[in-house]
């Protein structure tokens, strides 16, 4: 499907079919979010199964997350994303298990904070470990329903949450990605000032 749309869409590249053009965006925008909940699927399922698999590299964590970073901000003009720190090092691990950490919570600052502008991505580190934050400045977490949404399937409750796509699995593999490599994973949020996730990996 995915192929088949972007080919379409450039053979009517520059003719005089805006709607079709529009029909075809929203089919390519509908079916990546198909594509990354067949994945979040069946890594979840992986992870039942104890055979999530993962590759050790030397990963430079600056690096990463800042063409993270500018890969997203090219689809979001909406928000402005900025960098804040840097830690300094690299760490081993599977890099494409940490991209899909950052674009989760990426993903999640954006869909949770529709009426802010501004994404900031905090890079820290100590002799011990490397951390990464990502504040949003949108409707936030209730302090009741703050250590549930690293559940499997779990959603928090209200209108304005229930209205975003999603399984509400992302989080729960981005923590067993993390606890993986014996870091964690955890949120601070404020119910409508917004919310940091963080992850810290030892060196």
């Amino acid at each position: 499907m995915h192929g088949y749309t972007q080919l379409l869409q450039k053979q009517l590249a520059g003719s005089d079919s805006p709607r079709a053009l529009h029909a075809l965006a929203v089919i390519e925008t509908q079916t990546r979010l198909l594509s990354r909940l067949i994945a979040d699927l069946l890594d979840l399922s992986k992870i039942q199964a104890g055979k999530l698999t993962f590759i050790e590299e030397t990963v430079n964590m600056d690096t990463l997350v800042r063409e993270i970073a500018e890969q997203f901000q090219q689809t979001t003009p909406r928000h402005q994303i900025t960098l804040e720190g840097d830690t300094s090092g690299t760490i081993v691990g599977d890099q494409e298990r940490f991209s899909q950490v950052l674009n989760n919570l990426l993903t999640n600052a954006i869909k949770y904070s529709p009426e802010s502008e501004r994404i900031i991505i905090h890079l820290t580190s100590t002799a011990e470990y490397l951390t990464v934050s990502v504040q949003d400045f949108g409707i936030g977490i209730p302090k009741t329903e703050q250590e549930k949404i690293f559940e499997r399937f779990y959603r928090v409750a209200g209108k304005h949450r229930q209205t975003t796509a999603g399984l509400g699995i992302g989080l729960s593999i981005a923590q067993q990605i993390i606890e993986h490599y014996e870091g964690k994973l955890w949120v601070e949020s404020v119910e409508g000032q917004g919310s940091t996730f963080s992850f810290s990996l030892p060196r």
